[in-house]
């Protein structure tokens, strides 16, 4: 019988929940990895100091330019071998991922310290205030402030690219959808509600980063 039969994927809709519970999981894990260390490494990228910035700019260049699945595949089976490591197939794409993902808030972060006049610098120099305090409470602020539209692209990028976790047999929500696909015979309606399920996740993000940028604006104007 030809058409698409979606009510043979009704059954499989508590195990296709777990594969979104694990992909929240993955997106949580690398989003909070990445933003802390992309955000030192976008630090180290604005010092002057070569030992500093060198390093990052050789970590940030790489993860840049090879494929995030090669970095996955690479931990998951570089890391047992290579260290006896084994982080599991969840723990070795979520790491994974956030390095990946670190890169690029580097990226992000240091064009938004960048973007910051040097007088605020010079003003808080004047004011007494160390270095740490002049971040904290001068730079950040506003550097978080002007980052927030490619800072939410990437955490959307991210969630989407939680899918090639897959690849090492991760339960995320492809990976269950692929499995239901295999044993139903109806792969077009299981990777559609895998589709429509990633709508789900990240849509409400791309509002909730929008609302943010409005009110934010509203404050300044």
């Amino acid at each position: 019988m030809g058409g698409l039969q979606f009510g043979r994927i009704v059954g499989y809709l508590p195990d296709l929940l777990d594969g979104v519970w694990v992909t929240l999981g993955l997106s949580a894990i690398s989003v909070g990895l990445g933003f802390t260390l992309g955000l030192g490494l976008a630090l180290a990228r604005y010092s002057r100091r070569p030992l500093l910035n060198w390093p990052a700019y050789a970590y940030i260049e790489f993860f840049r330019t090879t494929p995030p699945l090669v970095q996955i595949v690479w931990l998951y089976y570089g890391l047992p071998a290579l260290f006896g490591r084994d982080l599991g197939a969840f723990g070795a794409a979520s790491v994974a991922l956030g390095l990946n993902i670190a890169a690029f808030f580097a990226e992000i972060f240091r064009a938004g310290i960048a973007a910051i006049d040097r007088t605020q610098w010079q003003a808080a120099r004047v004011l007494g205030l160390r270095l740490s305090d002049t971040l904290r409470f001068v730079i950040l602020p506003q550097t978080f402030r002007n980052v927030l539209p490619p800072t939410g692209t990437t955490v959307i990028y991210l969630i989407k690219g939680t899918a090639l976790a897959s690849a090492i047999g991760t339960p995320e929500l492809l990976r269950v959808s692929q499995l239901i696909a295999v044993e139903t015979f109806r792969p077009v309606e299981a990777l559609t509600i895998a589709a429509l399920a990633y709508f789900v996740l990240t849509y409400p993000i791309a509002l909730g980063f929008l609302a943010i940028e409005r009110r934010l604006a509203a404050g300044r104007a």
